[in-house]
């Protein structure tokens, strides 16, 4: 099998998109999406890529697949203007890959964000869409969620307000990571709770040194995409597996049993028992990634 590994770059409009495709030119297409600071490099020859569990635990390079750098988000994609909604991401997406001629995918895997664009792709029907994987996210998102993006936003304009933009970023992106891991996972990994806080803190100025404007666009241009995204489930008219994690804070179980009830064609729901909460989308793939497997295989 020949392994390819090709970027593209389109142009929608005034936006510039950053496309990967690689794996097998030849198998079945796959579009996979992660979350907002995700990009098209899921998976690299040296171990790095960001979604590298998955890709190794589901044996997807047997696929064509695809992956883009999100408009705003941390990669090479660019634009004018960020897309407001999870919706307008998914038609810059779709466009993108029209224009390259790849409309027909036999499924899109998505990883929280990714999961809502996911959704969002199959709702406007543009691309031919044979099946759906959902894992950490939701058909809308929770009160909680909502506040805890709300805070960040705060952070960030009261930052603003005294001339420091930067502190109040990193303070956005330390208090989203609280989110990103259960209170369990969190305890084994600090037994001294200073040592937590020393760490969210340093993560979370890396993650701004890089480029600090597109961090602050995570938290004030992708938080209100998703604090505002709703899809009604019953539009999801296609074979779906839907990926859950224990104690995790922004798509909990309730909201889970929710989503799965309303689906016309849910094929599987796999609660994946982890102390790593909703980073275990990435960080538990051997927990669901032969599952996953199956799913895509099923005929």
């Amino acid at each position: 099998m020949a392994v390819v590994q090709r970027d593209h770059c389109v142009q929608v409009g005034d936006a510039q998109l950053m496309l990967r495709q690689q794996g097998n030119p030849d198998g079945p297409a796959l579009l996979v999406l992660g979350g907002i600071s995700g990009g098209r490099f899921v998976y690299r020859d040296d171990g790095s890529g960001w979604w590298q569990g998955l890709i190794r635990d589901a044996d997807l390079l047997d696929y064509n697949v695809w992956s883009v750098d999100y408009c705003g988000g941390t990669g090479d994609s660019h634009c004018e203007v960020i897309p407001a909604t999870v919706a307008a991401h998914a038609a810059l997406i779709s466009s993108a890959l029209q224009q390259l001629g790849q409309t027909h995918f036999h499924a899109v895997i998505g990883g929280s964000f990714g999961g809502c664009i996911g959704m969002a792709l199959v709702a406007q029907g543009h691309l031919t869409i044979g099946r759906l994987v959902v894992a950490g996210a939701a058909h809308r998102p929770t009160a909680q969620a909502v506040m805890l993006r709300s805070l960040q936003r705060d952070f960030i304009r009261l930052s603003e307000q005294t001339g420091d933009t930067e502190q109040g970023t990193v303070l956005a992106r330390a208090l989203a990571m609280i989110s990103y891991r259960g209170p369990v996972g969190l305890d084994q990994r600090f037994p001294e709770a200073a040592q937590a806080i020393d760490y969210i803190h340093q993560r979370a100025a890396t993650l701004v040194s890089r480029d600090p404007q597109r961090a602050k666009q995570l938290f004030t241009c992708f938080g209100p995409a998703l604090d505002t995204f709703a899809i009604a489930p019953q539009k999801l008219q296609l074979p779906v597996f839907v990926v859950g994690f224990q104690d995790d804070f922004l798509a909990p179980a309730h909201l889970l049993q929710e989503f799965v009830s309303a689906l016309p064609d849910c094929r599987g729901y796999k609660c994946v028992a982890t102390a790593d909460g909703h980073d275990g989308f990435i960080l538990a793939t051997t927990s669901y990634g032969v599952e996953l497997k199956a799913f895509l295989e099923d005929v």
